[in-house]
């Protein structure tokens, strides 16, 4: 079985603003408690981007089919938010969450084949503290194999479209995949 783990607000903010959430209710969709705070409680705040609203609608609409995992990092996030309001969460603590909850899966030898959906290097550059265990996947080999199993239309088309809205996000998006597939 595999599950979509989305490893930090990237890949979803990217599925937003090119109006492509739909792509993951083809998949068992898991995020940990950290990555949903990053991306679909943004949509609560005020002024929000578009995404995020877009976000908070997709989980609104579809949160039985979300599973959101507790994790010990979003834990400690919390202690410290209720030990001190002004409490800045530190960088990387949603792709920290991830790598927590594979730890565990991977302790308890889980049958979970999880797909860790990624857009930035971090993942790259601690592939060795990770178990031995899933399948890492960039937003754009997901896309290329979504257009391969007729999911989407057009994987260039879908670039396009997340490109029209966060033109910044091609610096990091487009990272060469480990070439695996869905």
């Amino acid at each position: 079985m595999s599950v979509v783990v989305i490893s930090d607000a990237g890949p979803l903010f990217s599925f937003a603003a090119g109006d492509l959430l739909s792509i993951l209710l083809r998949f068992p969709l898991v995020v940990t408690d950290v990555i949903k705070e990053e991306t679909f409680d943004k949509g609560l705040l005020p002024g929000c981007s578009i995404e995020a609203q877009r976000l908070l609608s997709f989980y609104n609409q579809h949160a039985t089919n979300i599973q959101v995992i507790p994790t010990q990092v979003g834990h400690t996030i919390r202690s410290a938010r209720q030990a001190d309001p002004k409490y800045q969460q530190p960088r990387n603590m949603g792709e920290l969450s991830i790598q927590s909850y594979l730890i565990d899966l991977y302790a308890q030898k889980s049958p979970i084949n999880p797909l860790v959906l990624f857009e930035d290097n971090w993942f790259f550059e601690r592939q060795s503290a990770f178990p031995n265990f899933g399948t890492l996947i960039s937003t754009e080999a997901f896309l290329r194999n979504a257009e391969q199993l007729k999911i989407i239309k057009s994987a260039v088309e879908a670039r396009k479209a997340i490109n029209a809205a966060r033109p910044n996000a091609s610096k990091v998006f487009f990272i060469k995949d480990l070439g695996q597939a869905i």
